[in-house]
């Protein structure tokens, strides 16, 4: 599609001559029509009526239709409808006059030599022609993509099936004006025909699909554009992030593409003629705006099985020429700079003389403060940089370099913990870690990556004698675990770590918490849900629950009042435990599930910025996940009033009660149960604990008399009867 790439790039000449090779050639005229619209987009239109005449007569004996194709796309684009309109018009007839369908699409479509405008007409007619049965059309408002199955020109109608398998019959003069004709190689239409391969191919091959995304606008894309394509097709999320950073670096290393601008903010050009790879490179890598850029880019290099070596030369050297300006911070020099050794095999002069100086500055006063040497190391901006770092300490300190280390473990950069802590455990310097584990219990905050990797170490079941208790241990380790649930957003170490403390404290065949706990006394356990209160990970959570209720069943109860005073637990039969049960089930196993499939279909709708059933989609998730986590919430805190302890002669849930009102004499009998229970047990109309007439009752005995407090007003009431039946 190279004529409609250069009127994109507003390579007029370019694009004469290639119009006129295409003239001469007689190839198809399908570039020219998609060329001429975007001329008139861009205002110049009238420098291509001259040629599009010419082109149109030299059609005219063999292919009258294209060239009213010709002339008709110059009258919608802007064109002089007096140099074209009634040519256009006369070979159109003649092409297609015979046609069972010229004369009612002429008439739906306005195509009539009477006409003050033809523009307009033409549109509509052009698109008629365009419904063809096999052809694939998109519906931009909400169905999404489909296959016109059949024309009726007769009844102007046509029958469509959409994406879903749903069919339908639309008139032809709605289906111009809300259905867009798809090319064969639009994206939209290739997920219609392959739903399951296309993903795949995206995937398989990023470059090939951006170049029909691109090739899809005219050799010009944003990474709006792109992404909005990938939604379509089901590639959106974390998917879209990773398919965007492999096809965005593939195209700035190919030599057809050319993407500037920020990952976010990207424009993807598709080139007319290849570029040189290595000099477009050195180009980009000159022009970057900071040496952090520039190490990024050429990291990218390295990504994949077989990296370009000429186009790794050019990155290396341009990257030390930028680490060796002073205006650049020093991380990211030592960044740059590792990386070069890395691949050099040896340390660059210029490393070792800055590192030199970093040693030589004297020492902090406050021992919680980090070192020159670390700090730095802490300030380099990726995990990987931090890791090579690691080979740098027997260079820098010699054979001793564990001794100059080991009292500034905790100064470690997130990247430096593991290979760190593997090389004392080699090194058979066991007790320096133990040391540090210690400290590090009484100061959990300071270094959360090394204090759950040395915790993972040590807390393997054996008796650690000198250290705090398995209580004091899992406090700290808790206290550690709200620390990083609330301040993790945002910062990628610390959810890392936060995930793997989970998996320490609360999952595996013998959690972390329940071997601390195990055979804890109801006081420390009440301390440890206090913690767990400032926020956890919903399964650090659950287990301490867990734990708490196998030490007492009641723990959650109120230590003093009647047992159904209290707010932590819901009471309810098992029956209605069941049911709410089967409530949560259904949520996650069919409603989730079906509104997940219906997102999947909304997304399919095009742009979701204008797309009801999207918002709607998404609102309904939002509604369905709540609702779930409210029941999971509600389940964990359930206890069964048919196991509670039940006063006698008292009003409690579990009891039925017989009443009279005062007022009329009307005697009534309730059964007082849980919120989640039927509303008859027995053929007695149920009341939960938690209602106002049941709120007002709980707690008399037979021959009270109160006045209960109802929505509607007071009710004056006598206890005529009290009974505590068998619930199971």
């Amino acid at each position: 599609m190279s004529l409609p790439i250069l009127v994109s790039q507003e390579k007029w000449q370019e694009f004469d001559d290639a119009w006129r090779a295409l003239m001469t050639s007689g190839g198809p005229v399908d570039e020219v029509v998609v060329a001429l619209k975007l001329a008139g987009d861009k205002k110049r239109i009238s420098r291509c009526v001259a040629m599009a005449r010419e082109h149109a007569e030299s059609l005219a004996e063999t292919r009258p239709g294209d060239a009213a194709r010709v002339l008709g796309a110059v009258l919608v684009a802007g064109g002089n409808p007096a140099e074209v309109a009634s040519r256009m018009h006369e070979f159109a007839r003649t092409a297609w006059s015979g046609e069972t369908w010229w004369e009612p699409y002429t008439r739906l479509a306005g195509l009539t030599e009477e006409a003050t405008d033809l523009r307009a007409p033409w549109r509509a007619f052009a698109k008629l022609c365009a419904f063809q049965p096999g052809s694939l059309i998109h519906h931009p408002g909400g169905w999404g993509a489909g296959e016109v199955l059949s024309i009726s020109p007769e009844k102007l109608e046509m029958e469509v099936r959409f994406w879903n398998g749903r069919t339908d019959t639309f008139p032809l003069n709605a289906a111009v004006d809300i259905f867009e004709p798809l090319r064969s190689d639009d994206l939209r239409a290739e997920h219609y025909r392959d739903p399951e391969g296309i993903p795949k191919r995206a995937k398989k091959e990023p470059l090939e699909v951006l170049r029909t995304i691109v090739l899809g606008h005219n050799g010009r894309a944003t990474t709006a554009l792109v992404r909005n394509a990938l939604m379509l097709i089901g590639i959106e999320g974390s998917a879209w992030s990773a398919w965007w950073r492999k096809a965005r670096k593939q195209a700035e290393n190919s030599e057809w593409f050319e993407v500037t601008g920020t990952p976010q903010k990207s424009v993807i050009t598709l080139l007319l003629s290849a570029k040189d790879p290595a000099a477009a490179l050195h180009k980009q890598l000159t022009r970057a705006g900071s040496l952090a850029e520039v190490h990024s880019k050429v990291r990218d290099l390295f990504v994949g099985e077989t990296p370009d070596a000429r186009l790794l030369e050019v990155g290396l050297e341009i990257l030390e020429q930028r680490a060796g300006g002073e205006d650049e911070p020093l991380h990211e020099r030592l960044a740059a700079w590792l990386l070069l050794r890395e691949q050099a095999g040896s340390s660059l002069e210029i490393m070792t003389e800055a590192l030199q100086e970093v040693l030589e500055a004297p020492p902090p006063a406050d021992p919680s403060v980090p070192p020159a040497l670390f700090s730095l190391f802490q300030g380099l901006p990726g995990v990987r940089d931090q890791e090579r770092a690691v080979e740098l300490l027997p260079e820098l300190f010699g054979e001793a370099w564990m001794d100059n280390v080991a009292p500034h473990l905790p100064h470690a950069a997130p990247g430096q913990v593991r290979l760190l802590v593997e090389a004392f455990e080699r090194a058979g310097r066991a007790e320096t870690l133990k040391a540090h584990y210690a400290g590090l219990l009484a100061r959990p905050l300071r270094a959360p990556g090394l204090l759950v990797t040395l915790a993972s170490m040590f807390e393997d079941g054996s008796e650690l004698a000198g250290y705090p208790t398995a209580a004091q241990r899992a406090q700290a380790l808790l206290n550690l675990a709200t620390h990083l649930h609330s301040e993790r957003r945002g910062d990628p170490h610390l959810t890392r770590v936060c995930a793997r403390m989970t998996d320490l404290l609360a999952k595996g065949p013998e959690p972390l918490l329940r071997r601390l706990l195990s055979g804890t006394d109801t006081g420390v356990l009440r301390s440890i849900t206090l913690i767990v209160q400032r926020g956890v990970d919903p399964e650090i959570d659950h287990m301490v629950t867990e734990l708490a209720l196998e030490h007492d069943r009641h723990f959650f109860a109120a230590q003093s009042g009647p047992f159904w005073e209290s707010d932590d637990v819901i009471w309810s039969t098992r029956r209605g435990i069941e049911t709410r049960s089967a409530e949560l089930r259904e949520l996650r196993e069919v409603k989730i599930p079906e509104n997940e499939d219906a997102i999947g279909r909304a997304a399919s709708y095009g742009d979701i910025s204008e797309n009801a059933e999207w918002e709607a989609a998404m609102e309904e998730q939002r509604n369905l996940t709540t609702r779930a986590m409210a029941i999971e919430d509600e389940l964990r805190l359930a206890d069964l009033i048919e196991d509670a302890p039940m006063p006698e002669d008292t009003i409690c849930p579990g009891a039925v009660v017989a009443f009279r009102e005062a007022q009329t004499g009307e005697q009534r009998k309730v059964i007082i149960l849980g919120p989640w229970d039927d509303e008859t047990w027995n053929g007695v109309q149920v009341v939960s604990y938690r209602a106002p007439l049941a709120s007002g009752l709980l707690g008399l005995h037979s021959g009270d008399r109160v006045t209960v407090v109802l929505p509607a007003g007071e009710l004056p009431v006598e206890v005529i009867g009290i009974e505590t039946p068998e619930l199971d």
